[in-house]
């Protein structure tokens, strides 16, 4: 009895190993949700300086409908020297990173149709090898989280970027506006901004 309840337990923890690993390789998917949902959460929840409450919300983001796969395209704009002349910057203030603006296209949509969500920001003293930074978005609709869009990680040299995710939009949105909140995160900073279109019929 004992041999057959730890085979069970330890088939259980590799299931569990198996899926934790999934979370972190390949964020895409309702399954994955909830792992994600809480690492952005967290994100937003230190933004408003209630980062319990964002892990909360995070991992509701997840429950309610879990990642939506998307493509993600990046361009440096800038480079390293034109953005340090943007900002005046100087190599003893350390890194800075900065938003420039985020936008949403079309403003108007209808379920199913792609949907582009992008992000400008100046980066700075990431170093040589470039900083590690990490990209969240959530749709938030009536105040509330409702999915998350592929989070990821990734290497960025120094100067200005643009980020773009495109994502179809789900069917079970309500009509009217939903809020798309895209997060930049490294090891030292974040930065967050907010834009938003509208679910027609």
């Amino acid at each position: 009895m004992k041999r057959k309840t730890s085979a069970v337990a330890a088939l259980g923890l590799a299931l569990v190993m198996i899926v934790a690993a999934g979370c972190e390789t390949v964020p895409r998917g309702a399954g994955l949700g909830g792992a994600l949902g809480a690492g952005t959460g967290a994100v937003i929840g230190h933004q408003r300086g209630r980062a319990i409450e964002g892990a909360v919300i995070g991992g509701l983001v997840g429950a309610a409908a879990g990642a939506i796969a998307s493509d993600i395209r990046a361009q440096r704009t800038r480079t390293a020297q034109e953005t340090a002349q943007a900002y005046n910057y100087q190599p003893a203030q350390g890194e800075v990173l900065e938003l420039e603006h985020v936008r949403v296209l079309p403003s108007q949509v209808r379920r199913g149709d792609k949907v582009e969500a992008s992000i400008q920001y100046a980066l700075l003293g990431g170093g040589s090898g470039g900083a590690t930074v990490r990209e969240s978005r959530t749709l938030m609709q009536g105040g509330q989280p409702v999915a998350e869009i592929g989070t990821k990680n990734f290497t960025r040299d120094d100067g200005t970027w643009v980020s773009t995710a495109q994502f179809s939009v789900l069917d079970t949105l309500e009509l009217g506006e939903v809020s798309v909140v895209q997060v930049i995160e490294t090891a030292q900073s974040r930065i967050s901004g907010t834009a938003r279109f509208t679910v027609i019929e």
